[in-house]
């Protein structure tokens, strides 16, 4: 019985520090949560409001559960860069460690801006996951699971079909995981999932765990995919550059500016480009 009792206190020690130090135990249950703003059909009379009718801002960023910074500071972040659509990891839904704030609703609505959030995991009484924000309507949402064992973080790739300026728009968001081989069994998939697309418009966005160098993103490259974000001077987290902003031919050629946003809002830097539209 005292074995017993002081296995249990162990454990619960272990994990306290665990928590403490940003490495708590990896859950494994995925979540079925997807929610979004109304979707659309996309025609030639949907159009984006006048004043922003020459180009899209587009960029990515992980907000890191709004535990940085408040919602509301988050929120005025994004307002100052001027996004028009931008795709957000590690956002909470309802989680007990950020006060049960469903976060992408709270953002949308202080942006007045469209939204979709997919799950990956449930955690800490709430759900966790991705996010894409835009100020145009949304015409479809998909969220496609990959593959993990029972060791790894279950991970997803979030699409957001976008209808701007009558035209759709495709978004790809992706949170890679930190591990390599789990890392590498999602880009492998990720790749597949975007291959069929090429050539039609899309952008891949996220946070990639992984430098330029890295094999993920060499194959995306070697898809065909084109570093749009590509300011090798100031690193997305930390001294590293592991935030990318990815896209096909036609979307890359249509790339007027890019650059990495600084900020002390998240444990992230942001990054944005501007596309002609």
């Amino acid at each position: 019985m005292r074995l017993a009792t002081f296995t249990l206190a162990i454990a619960i020690a272990t994990s306290a520090v665990l928590a403490l130090s940003g490495q708590a135990p990896i859950p494994v249950e995925t979540s079925d949560l997807l929610t979004h703003s109304p979707l659309v059909t996309c025609g030639a009379n949907a159009r984006p409001p006048a004043t922003r009718s020459s180009h899209a801002r587009v960029g990515t960023w992980n907000i890191r559960a709004a535990r940085s910074a408040s919602v509301s500071a988050i929120a005025d972040e994004l307002r100052a860069m001027q996004a028009d659509v931008i795709a957000l990891q590690e956002v909470d839904v309802r989680v007990r460690r950020t006060g049960f704030v469903d976060e992408p609703t709270a953002l949308a609505t202080a942006l007045d801006f469209q939204y979709v959030f997919a799950a990956a995991i449930k955690w800490d009484q709430g759900d966790y996951g991705l996010a894409v924000l835009s100020r145009w309507p949304l015409t479809d949402v998909k969220r496609y699971r990959l593959d993990a064992t029972a060791a790894e973080e279950p991970r997803i790739v979030l699409e957001a079909t976008i209808c701007a300026g009558g035209r759709a728009l495709h978004v790809f968001n992706h949170h890679a995981d930190g591990r390599v081989a789990a890392r590498d069994t999602g880009f492998a998939q990720l790749k597949r999932i975007v291959q069929a697309r090429l050539g039609g418009g899309l952008l891949v966005l996220g946070d990639f765990n992984e430098p330029i160098e890295g094999p993920g993103v060499h194959g995306l490259l070697e898809a065909g995919l084109v570093d749009v974000g590509n300011d090798h001077d100031l690193g997305t987290s930390g001294n590293r550059r592991i935030d990318y902003l990815l896209a096909d031919a036609p979307f890359a050629r249509r790339t007027t500016t890019a650059h990495v946003w600084p900020t002390d809002k998240s444990d992230h830097n942001a990054v944005l480009a501007d596309l002609e539209w």
